[in-house]
């Protein structure tokens, strides 16, 4: 009876502290993007794919888009794509200056140089086991498709030091 009590009374208040935590950091990433610009389409979708890496099916800007809006000097935009994933981590395509604009710094290795090259986060670093100087490959979206998109091999030439991000 009173395990029960306890139960009803805790469990509640569990459940809110946690649901403000999760809100707290949606929030905070979301805050810290002062504009997300996309095609015609879904834009949950596109905030979603944006700020959590989530794939996402919706037209895709141009880079001749990109370069429309930065010659504005409206802001400077950072690219991205994110469709594929490697061993069910988010693969993130996009500029430089990405690791600039969300303030993530090289622990391990260097940053990026040349195509083929690829910066790994610090908690995929430990779960997976690489560092600078392995290789990983993209997971293919489905294996009965012969003539779909072909594995990336990736070379990792670094390692961040760890952000809390998606």
């Amino acid at each position: 009876m009173v395990a029960s009590i306890t139960v009803i009374i805790y469990l509640p208040i569990g459940l809110n502290i946690l649901v403000n935590q999760s809100e707290e950091q949606l929030m905070e990433r979301a805050s810290s993007t002062p504009l997300i610009v996309g095609a015609k389409g879904s834009s949950l979708d596109l905030v979603i794919n944006t700020l959590y890496f989530e794939p996402a099916d919706f037209d895709k800007l141009t880079m001749l888009a990109v370069d429309k809006i930065y010659e504005t000097e409206f802001a400077v935009p950072i690219p991205m794509f994110i469709k594929f994933k490697a061993r069910s981590f988010p693969i993130i395509g996009t500029d430089v200056e990405y690791f600039d604009f969300r303030g993530l710094e090289i622990k391990r290795g260097e940053s990026l140089a040349v195509l083929g090259d690829c910066v790994i986060g610090s908690a995929v670093a430990e779960k997976l086991g690489l560092n600078p100087g392995d290789t990983i490959i993209s997971s293919p979206e489905n294996m009965l498709d012969i003539a779909g998109v072909y594995p990336l091999k990736m070379n990792i030439v670094g390692v961040l030091k760890e952000s809390h991000s998606p």
